[in-house]
């Protein structure tokens, strides 16, 4: 499943840099149909990221601003994996944990429910296999044929999301050695998150791109928001563009993060056998909210289209796009 071309610019990287005046900015975007546009510029989860509203009042943009970015730090708090102190790392280390955050328990029940309905697809306890991969290429002359098999076996053994035993006020982990990655979902969740915080202060058109994309609302009285999904090929020009309304938007693809050169070795690992399949270049997929759309973009790289519209109908996703090896696209619609 999951966890740029380097390690540091993996497009999942749930780091948060919350931005500080120092390092974001509100600016206008006045025009002569849309006065009231302005945007928020800065970091999040260690990519650029960008907030857009509609409204009249400068001030009130501000004062939401900032209540998002402590938000997203908030958070991050609790399920970055990169700094010790998250709740994350917390159940990782001891493998189960009490007084469990709601945020945690929610997340980790979206991503169960993802799991049953991908088939095992989407599993958010992958994070041993990606410690053997990792652990295999960060070592100078690694073998570029991988991993030992008997490593990555062990690895897969540890793996099944059903095993995460969710309570109220408790999670635990039900096999030893086993241990979680949010990078698949986290990055959606916290863009709603931020979209439920946007119409709580009365936002009626956003548009935010925190590493996954959702809307509200319109760009202007007469006109969408257009967004422009990624080429998997590293080309400059969209791969495509699509009119998004009151949803959201999450593209996945091998190409996110590889461990190898030649990219046989990538992130989007088979929770069953712990490989690494290249079925799809990318999967695009639209849907109500931005956590549904980040898991399912990554379940469905593993999965045929068959499989991938059974998914879409049960999680109430509208449609994917499918871009293969050759450049082909194919709409799959639930």
């Amino acid at each position: 499943m999951t966890p740029a071309s380097s390690a540091l610019s993996r497009r999942r990287f749930l780091r948060i840099s919350a931005a500080t005046a120092g390092c974001a900015a509100l600016s206008p975007l006045a025009s002569a149909d849309q006065p009231e546009a302005f945007a928020w510029r800065g970091t999040a989860f260690g990519n650029l990221a960008s907030i857009e509203l509609r409204h009249s009042d400068p001030a009130r943009m501000r004062r939401t601003i900032a209540l998002a970015t402590a938000e997203m730090a908030r958070l991050e708090s609790i399920m970055s994996l990169y700094r010790p102190d998250s709740a994350l790392s917390e159940l990782n280390r001891r493998g189960h944990l009490n007084a469990v955050p709601a945020d945690l328990v929610q997340v980790l029940s979206r991503a169960q429910a993802i799991g049953a309905l991908s088939g095992g697809a989407f599993d958010v306890t992958v994070q041993p296999l990606w410690q053997v991969y990792s652990g295999h290429f960060s070592r100078p002359g690694a073998d570029p044929q991988g991993p030992r098999t008997d490593l990555v076996r062990r690895a897969a053994e540890r793996v099944d999301y059903r095993d995460i035993e969710i309570e109220p006020a408790a999670v635990r982990l039900g096999r030893p050695g086993m241990a979680l990655t949010l990078n698949g979902i986290a990055q959606g969740y916290i863009t709603d998150r931020i979209v439920d915080l946007l119409k709580n202060e009365g936002f009626e058109n956003a548009l935010a791109d925190l590493g996954e994309i959702r809307a509200l609302g319109r760009a202007a009285q007469d006109r969408s928001w257009r967004v422009a999904i990624k080429s998997p090929f590293g080309e400059s020009a969209a791969a495509n563009e699509i009119e998004l309304g009151n949803g959201a938007l999450a593209t996945s693809g091998s190409y996110g993060f590889r461990f190898d050169a030649a990219g046989q070795f990538h992130h989007l690992f088979d929770p069953r056998t712990g490989a690494c399949p290249s079925r799809y270049a990318s999967v695009s997929v639209l849907a109500p909210d931005a956590a549904t759309a980040d898991a399912l973009a990554t379940a469905c790289n593993l999965l045929a289209p068959d499989a991938i519209a059974d998914a879409l109908k049960a999680s109430g996703a509208y449609r994917a796009l499918l871009i293969e090896h050759d450049g082909a696209q194919r709409w799959i619609v639930s």
